[in-house]
């Protein structure tokens, strides 16, 4: 009997049964011997989750953010391709199965109410919808708010960045005891996913790791303010 597709690849639109085909996902550029504390290359230097600003246990981006991988991201993101949540979402969720699962929830990165009337969607929600359904855990949305708009993150540097997010979140609900992962596209520096853990730690969690499709390859700056 001839197997039905009920999708195609994103990349070479050959069908498939779910996001990228096997052949596509082998040549997405691959972050080399990730640090698990920050998901940079091990020989891109020192470590940024060393510095005291950082409070992300785990980061789990495993790929670069490099070409082909970039044209996808930037599509989902400012091009309307919302079906793109779905291909990178089943891209973490094969990356998370790589060891027991430890967290207990998702909490993907919001966006301020302005930019999400203009989006008319939250990229990072996308991607957690179907990791979620993926790994049978709850997205966490309701009190986990923005409370300011960051501004143009893409090309400033790493200290307008923190700058950008700083007390940019809050969480008006109990997260006692859990476990959460931020789910996101990029990580770039580190400063939009530590801002939203120190977030989620004040509300009660108890660890947060930071989950994305993709890692920037530069060695970001320390997270401490300039003084």
């Amino acid at each position: 009997m001839e197997k039905v597709f009920g999708e195609i690849c994103p990349s070479c639109s050959a069908p498939t049964t779910a996001g990228f085909c096997a052949a596509c996902v082998r040549d997405l550029p691959r972050v080399a011997a990730p640090c698990r504390a920050c998901g940079l290359a091990h020989d891109a230097g020192g470590c940024p989750a060393l510095d005291a600003a950082w409070r992300v246990e785990r980061v789990l981006a495993p790929f670069g953010y490099a070409a082909p991988l970039d044209h996808y991201v930037r599509a989902l993101k400012y091009h309307g391709a919302r079906e793109l949540g779905r291909a990178f979402g089943l891209l973490l969720a094969a990356e998370s199965r790589r060891e027991p699962l430890a967290v207990d929830a998702l909490v993907p990165v919001p966006l301020h109410p302005h930019r999400l009337r203009d989006r008319g969607y939250n990229q990072a929600t996308e991607i957690a919808r179907t990791l979620g359904a993926e790994l049978a855990l709850p997205i966490l949305l309701g009190g986990i708010r923005r409370l300011r708009e960051a501004g143009q993150q893409a090309g400033q540097s790493a200290g307008r960045r923190r700058a950008n997010v700083a007390a940019a979140f809050a969480a008006d609900r109990s997260l006692r005891g859990l476990a959460v992962a931020i789910v996101d596209d990029v990580i770039t520096t580190g400063a939009t996913v530590n801002a939203l853990a120190a977030a989620l730690l004040a509300a009660g969690a108890r660890r947060c790791e930071a989950w994305a499709v993709a890692r920037t390859p530069e060695r970001a700056a320390p997270l401490r303010p300039s003084p």
